[in-house]
């Protein structure tokens, strides 16, 4: 009987104790989601190899004979895909496995990442030149296989990182095309158009913004997307969550992701990373900023106005007007009393609850 192989990918998260943070994060642990952990890949690939790659040998044969004979390997790896890092267990299976078969074996190493093998990985501290990382194969939300069929092959060594030109993808998972409508300013830009549905205001055929290549939107199973005229090009990448409205620009290394969404004129450039928070009006988030929400409540920063970050943002922060952050600045709000920027400087909003926009003259509030 013949035996088929296939890739099923799946989101990465990771908490990073940084050297750094005892300084600025008071010792809290940096949130990592896949596209900020390529960096990692090597010693992640190493520490699952020390770990044990195959999974299969933890099956109960007993419990579910079918599955026993029909699964031939399980093998673990991380992989990276549109510039995030992600879980990978390549399976080889009878051709003839059923569909209750699949469904089972796809329960089956859910499991094993939440509860199995994983639950024993993520207490695993995996040492990297920032610090220490621990690394979550499953997430209680938006937890999802991408499965793609895998043609000849390659062995792989223990500890080696697949690459994407060892799998051949299957259109069908493909998120969105990039038709022939060119910008009317950028003739390399072209609009996209949802192949499924994406989101529930993005059903499939849906027309969306502008892009250079598809290194610019995450063609995997999230619901990242460009929605009206905005545009995401150069070398930047739009994945996971985020989404941009208007005509909002990513561009140079930028990366948007997560729960970020960005409106009107907003632009991000240069290497800014935003994980989270939005992005609005004229607002430019460039150099090595970085938008993030606060680990601790959750909560992400606004930038509107005509505001310009260059440093670390995190938590409930509202940057407005011709407000700013220099370069090496970090704004971490680790409470639910929001801290506001100008140009004039910063205030403390002790009661969130109330409407920002009023009393604006006793309070150094932006209106929203």
């Amino acid at each position: 009987m013949n035996e088929l192989t296939f890739k099923l990918y799946s989101p990465l998260t990771a908490e990073l104790l940084s050297d750094e943070n005892e300084i600025w994060l008071g010792n809290a642990p940096i949130e990592l989601q896949g596209y900020e952990m390529t960096d990692y890949a090597g010693s992640i690939a190493a520490q699952i190899a020390e770990e044990g790659t195959n999974i299969e040998q933890y099956m109960d044969a007993e419990d579910n004979p079918y599955l026993a004979a029909h699964v031939k390997s399980i093998r673990l790896s991380v992989e990276e895909r549109d510039g995030e890092l992600c879980g990978c267990a390549t399976v080889i299976v009878d051709e003839d496995l059923t569909e209750r078969g699949w469904n089972d074996l796809q329960d089956y190493i859910t499991g094993q990442y939440s509860d199995g093998w994983g639950e024993g990985f993520e207490q695993r501290d995996i040492q990297v030149k920032d610090g220490i990382l621990n690394v979550h194969f499953w997430q209680e939300d938006h937890f999802a296989f991408t499965v793609e069929q895998v043609v000849n092959e390659p062995q792989l060594e223990p500890g080696a990182v697949n690459t994407p030109q060892q799998t051949k993808p299957s259109p069908s998972t493909k998120k969105y095309e990039i038709t022939d409508t060119a910008h009317p300013v950028y003739p390399e830009l072209h609009r996209i158009r949802a192949l499924r549905q994406v989101r529930e205001d993005v059903p499939a055929g849906e027309l969306g913004g502008f892009v250079q290549s598809e290194a610019n939107l995450s063609q995997g199973n999230d619901d990242a997307w460009l929605y009206d005229d905005s545009i995401s090009r150069h070398e930047a990448n739009v994945c996971g969550g985020a989404q941009l409205h208007g005509r909002t620009v990513a561009q140079d290394l930028a990366l948007v992701s997560g729960s970020s969404t960005m409106y009107g004129n907003a632009i991000a450039c240069d290497s800014a990373i935003v994980t989270g928070g939005c992005i609005r009006n004229d607002a430019l988030v460039c150099g090595n900023a970085r938008v993030r929400e606060n680990p601790a409540t959750h909560i992400a920063p606004v930038v509107t106005g005509q505001s310009m970050v260059m440093g670390d943002l995190s938590g409930s922060v509202v940057v407005f007007d011709r407000g700013f952050t220099l370069p090496g600045q970090t704004v971490d709000n680790p409470t639910r009393h929001m801290i506001s920027i100008n140009e004039r400087g910063a205030a403390i909003v002790h009661d969130c609850t109330l409407d920002p926009g009023r009393d604006s003259k006793s309070r150094n509030t932006p209106e929203r």
